[in-house]
């Protein structure tokens, strides 16, 4: 599908596009989930799961390139435009479950950690409020948030890893491969959630300039991303015992209250407030995706279609009221999109390309 280049951005940004749309809430309390099943080992875990996302990346390019536009044009093209549009639908649903999740898991944080009496539907329809007048923007504005909240991660990061060394034992990830390579598939399967927001990719392919050579780019974003959650689930194994983190559901918020500088107290009030921009980044990509998925299938105004699925987000986050109903959601979430991108993307991929390149010989 042809996009004007006024609206393209340059293929570098794709980088923090990638990294600003997986580095997100999940990162906070992955580690309990991972340790479940390979204990101090899930850090391998966290890199095998990077490894898989590689591979989905590339399949992803592979489709994209030869249907020369997004996954809604990829559809269209080898199943029609009536099926192809309801499998189009299905990716938007779960962009907008991503969303929703993502958007209540922060507000629980702020709920639990700061503002225990806040009501679920202020904050949200503030956030929302805010990410409508961001998507209103253009991707453009949507891609300058992503970048400014990738240089966020960086320096956010320098100080969350700055770690209080008489809380160190670093014969907690001692012995190494304690565990079966079964338990680090298993482990690694904990973290589809953790990584999930890569899959923004099939929407914003055809809005970046000389996209076919730009995969070195979201490679290089799935790196780093992969690298800060190993980074984060190694320090937090040498801080916490494995009983700790099975009871601690937000373990890099308990770390955070173990930080102290001289001209600074309560660090985890300041890592929870500025996590509002990770955040803020994450929906923006994901409901700008969604509102430009139904416009393209239902041909709605794009403005129309945010407002849809803004009023369906606020909605659905007044009804997660309790830790195991917005639990069960994210779970709920996690499983579509282990079906959904990490089988049905490639197999769809490789049923494309072989699609086209017989066509091609005919």
């Amino acid at each position: 599908m042809a996009t004007y280049r006024r609206q393209q951005v340059s293929p570098y940004l794709l980088f923090f596009i990638i990294t600003s749309s997986q580095i997100g809430v999940g990162v906070l309390g992955f580690q309990r989930i991972i340790a479940k099943y390979a204990g101090y080992d899930a850090w391998i875990s966290v890199i095998i799961a990077g490894l898989i996302v590689h591979a989905v990346v590339w399949f992803m390019y592979k489709l994209l390139i030869a249907a020369k536009g997004d996954i809604i044009d990829a559809h269209k093209q080898l199943f029609g435009n009536i099926i192809g549009s309801t499998f189009s639908l299905v990716i938007m649903v779960y962009y907008l479950l991503l969303s929703i999740s993502v958007l209540r898991l922060y507000i629980e944080i702020v709920q639990v950690w700061m503002f225990p009496t806040l009501a679920t539907w202020v904050l949200a329809t503030i956030i929302l409020f805010l990410l409508y007048y961001i998507i209103s923007g253009g991707f453009r504005v949507v891609v300058g948030i992503a970048f400014l909240s990738g240089i966020f991660t960086a320096l956010l990061y320098a100080l969350l890893f700055h770690l209080p060394h008489k809380y160190v034992h670093m014969d907690n990830i001692l012995p190494f491969l304690d565990h079966s390579f079964k338990d680090l598939l298993l482990s690694a399967k904990q973290t589809v959630y953790t990584m999930a927001g890569f899959e923004i990719l099939l929407m914003v392919f055809p809005f970046i300039r000389n996209g076919n050579s730009s995969q070195k780019f979201a490679q290089f974003g799935v790196a780093f991303s992969t690298l800060i959650f190993t980074l984060s689930a190694l320090t937090t194994f040498l801080l916490l015992s494995e009983k700790q983190i099975q009871h601690v559901i937000w373990s890099r918020i308990y770390i955070a209250m173990l930080i102290h500088f001289p001209f600074l107290e309560r660090f985890e009030y300041i890592l929870i407030s500025s996590f509002l921009i990770k955040v803020i980044s994450i929906l923006a990509l994901s409901l700008w995706g969604t509102s430009r998925g139904l416009k393209l299938i239902f041909k709605w105004k794009q403005k129309y279609a945010l407002i849809l699925i803004s009023v369906i987000s606020l909605i659905v986050c007044q009804l997660l009221e309790t830790r195991y109903q917005i639990n069960a959601f994210a779970d709920y979430t996690s499983k579509i999109s282990l079906y959904l991108f990490y089988v049905y993307i490639p197999l769809f991929s490789i049923i494309f390309m072989l699609t086209k390149s017989r066509k091609a010989t005919l």
